[in-house]
């Protein structure tokens, strides 16, 4: 066995470190031993996938490996001991994205490669969607590899029908892209098409943009979510055709709206105001800034055979055209369910103003008893910050709430408990009455 070494030629200047590099360190090939500082191991031991930049004290290699992104590393502690394994981007902030943790790698001898390990982690997936019933009589749409949750950071795998849609964010996935399709159809899918989304971080090198299919992938494909009809075309659009995160979520909500005026805003393709439209709302209007969003709403109510009202325009102009309306005609459900206003850790604070004042409007928009279901998709705010918010925003409208759930998504999106991250999406049911 070659002698370890620190980091390869060409590669990244290790970070100093008090600690000596530990003894005895292996090394493989086409793989690099990650040590980390001190007091770093901790999040590891919990379960986080991720690993910062900062937390890495050295990089050891052979002489022949070079240390490029999505490279498969060992992890240790300052003391050497065997923490897992993951794979390593020496140009991301994310330093370190681990799939198997400890002992469920058996050896560091026996490090297993990448590509092995995706097609575990593809089986594990799907076992977990099968107990879950996914999929179903009314659910033919979901969530199939949940990324950092199903421990293949940088990958998701959402199944329409007889096929599936991979999103790829990270570099150490797209080198094993082909074991994650080809494990795919192994399981009985019949497509998959495989995409970068055009928004990647520059630091993991991915082609933007990039979309790679396998086998008869449809132009479109019609699915059930919930038990509602949608078209979709693979690979298109946000995400990767369809969000799949809220089905849970709307049949909550459409068991508050029998008979109810309901108002989905941001509706995207209707999910709430579709679903609340089948469990009998006697009048239901779907708002979106898109008109791509509004037309594909009246075409899934069409398909649905169900009866929505639409209206093109912002969101937050058509809620206070409705609280400054007659009580008796305000809506008695309104939802909000606005994109990501936190994009980055820098724009929070803006953020969190922009929700304020958006749930401020909608708060007053709802008649007195009746229900505000407020969103957020912005991992960036923590649920107690959004709780907050809220109070904040219905005392700015004259108006008192009761939270009667705080809910996230749908299981088939799992996350590791210590991944507080991966707990992004945010869903507040609440009962709104007048001061007094």
């Amino acid at each position: 066995m070659p002698p370890a070494r620190r980091g390869s030629p060409g590669g990244p200047r290790p970070k100093a470190d008090p600690v000596a590099l530990p003894a005895h360190l292996p090394t493989w090939p086409n793989a690099v031993s990650i040590v980390l500082r001190p007091g770093m191991a901790t999040p590891v031991l919990a379960g986080h996938p991720w690993l910062y930049s900062g937390a890495v004290a050295h990089v050891v290699c052979g002489p022949q490996t070079a240390i490029e992104p999505g490279v498969r590393c060992g992890v240790f502690d300052p003391y050497g001991r065997w923490l897992g394994l993951g794979y390593y981007n020496p140009q991301s902030q994310i330093a370190v994205r681990m799939v198997a943790h400890g002992r469920d790698v058996l050896e560091p001898q026996q490090l297993p490669t990448l590509g092995d390990v995706a097609v575990a982690r593809v089986g594990q997936a799907v076992a977990l969607r099968r107990d879950l019933g996914l999929p179903g009589p009314d659910t033919t749409a979901f969530r199939l590899l949940n990324a950092d949750g199903d421990l293949l950071p940088g990958c998701t795998v959402d199944q329409y029908g007889d096929g599936a849609v991979v999103q790829v964010t990270a570099a150490g996935i797209w080198q094993v892209r082909a074991a994650v399709v080809q494990a795919l159809l192994d399981q009985g899918l019949r497509w998959v098409c495989v995409r970068v989304p055009n928004d990647i971080h520059p630091a993991e090198g991915l082609p933007a943009g990039t979309q790679h299919v396998h086998g008869p992938v449809p132009g479109e494909v019609e699915v059930q979510l919930g038990g509602v009809r949608y078209l979709v075309e693979p690979g298109a659009g946000q995400k990767t055709g369809l969000y799949c995160d809220q089905r849970e979520n709307h049949a909550a909500v459409a068991a508050l709206a029998r008979g109810a005026f309901a108002v989905d805003a941001f509706c995207h393709v209707g999910g709430f105001g579709l679903q609340a439209a089948r469990a009998g709302a006697r009048r239901v209007l779907c708002i979106d800034a898109s008109q791509r969003a509004i037309d594909a709403v009246l075409r899934h109510a069409e398909l649905n055979s169900l009866s929505v009202e639409t209206q093109c325009g912002e969101a937050i102009h058509a809620l206070r055209s409705l609280a400054d309306g007659p009580e008796s005609e305000k809506p008695d459900l309104v939802v909000v369910d606005p994109p990501k206003f936190a994009t980055k850790a820098s724009a929070l604070d803006g953020a969190v103003h922009k929700y304020q004042a958006l749930n401020a409007v909608a708060a007053a928009a709802v008649r007195d008893g009746g229900w505000l279901v407020s969103c957020s998709c912005s991992g960036l705010l923590e649920p107690a910050a959004f709780v907050r918010m809220i109070a904040l925003a219905a005392q700015q409208a004259g108006r008192t709430v009761q939270l009667l759930a705080l809910r996230g998504a749908s299981a088939d999106h799992p996350t590791a408990p210590a991944h507080a991250e991966g707990r992004y999406l945010k869903v507040a049911i609440l009962r709104v009455t007048s001061r007094g």
